[in-house]
């Protein structure tokens, strides 16, 4: 009798997720700083987009260690987590689990063996950080209100809806998609090896 295979999450697998996790924070770090000296006034519109660039090696490789449902949404939200208690946007915790487990769910069904699968698997992820930045562009009011609560200025209040239009919320999701497939097909690109090891081919 062939015995069933076990998909649930184990405690070694904490461990890796804990290490790709954080390694995705760092990505996360570097992104908000390299955003800063490469497109000022747009920082923290674009930490998204360099993200998703830098970090698809990251996702890929912790998929390949750890292919099991789950793992995904314990790092999306885990960092949503973060996100909150820094005093971000409430929501923005509710988007980094969405995404993440959507995006657990078509590594899931593509059996983490299929390539292409999991460039869509990491391209649904990389909109997990889009919460902080949503209500910038649709609740301007209850962003600033968080902002005067923050204790704020009025003159980084201003600087900070400087670049906020409709023009560059669509800039955004394109440059979001664009970085995100980029940063995907890179990283199985590197981690080719990998995969070969992981069955994902």
């Amino acid at each position: 009798m062939t015995k069933k295979k076990n998909n649930s999450i184990k405690t070694k697998d904490f461990v890796s997720i804990g290490v790709y996790g954080a390694l995705y924070f760092i990505m996360v770090a570097i992104a908000a700083l390299l955003t800063v000296f490469v497109i000022p006034g747009y920082s923290y519109v674009f930490i998204p987009v360099v993200t998703a660039l830098l970090s698809g090696t990251i996702f890929i490789l912790m998929v390949a260690k750890v292919p099991r449902f789950g793992a995904i949404t314990i790092m999306g939200s885990v960092m949503g987590i973060f996100l909150f208690l820094m005093g971000r946007f409430p929501g923005a915790l509710l988007i980094c689990i969405t995404f993440a487990l959507i995006a657990d769910g078509i590594a899931y069904g593509s059996r983490y063996k299929s390539r292409i699968g999991i460039l869509l698997s990491y391209l649904v992820f990389s909109f997990n950080l889009v919460g902080p930045v949503l209500p910038m562009f649709i609740f301007p009011n209850i962003y600033t209100k968080q902002l005067i609560e923050q204790g704020r200025e009025a003159d980084y209040i201003e600087g900070a809806f400087a670049s906020i239009s409709q023009k560059t919320f669509i800039v955004l999701m394109i440059a979001l998609i664009v970085a995100a497939l980029a940063g995907g097909l890179f990283g199985q690109k590197m981690m080719k090896k990998h995969f070969k090891k992981a069955g994902i081919v």
